[in-house]
């Protein structure tokens, strides 16, 4: 199971938190950073949590296939005339 490591920042600027994830595989290797919209270290904690909750959430249960588009029908402008079949013409020999 693949371990994120976050980081909580305080932004000097504006005074809030930020949160930065890194990636798995290289902890050195940024993957996302959120805006500075949480007021202390718990509310950002609180809001990295709840932000994987709502991904996780629409993942398919287990053995059902995912969602797809239905296709869209093509409109009858659209559609090309069917062509006939060929007859492949005979050579007259010499």
């Amino acid at each position: 199971m693949a371990q994120f490591r976050v980081e909580f920042v305080l932004d000097q600027a504006t005074g809030k938190y930020l949160a930065e994830l890194y990636n798995p595989d290289n902890q050195q290797e940024l993957m996302v950073r959120t805006e500075a919209i949480y007021a202390s270290q718990a509310a950002a904690v609180l809001g990295l949590v709840q932000l994987f909750k709502d991904a996780v959430l629409r993942f398919p249960a287990p053995g059902k296939r995912a969602r797809t588009q239905p296709k869209l029908k093509r409109r009858r402008s659209d559609r090309k005339p069917k062509r006939k079949a060929k007859k492949a013409k005979r050579r007259k020999g010499k």
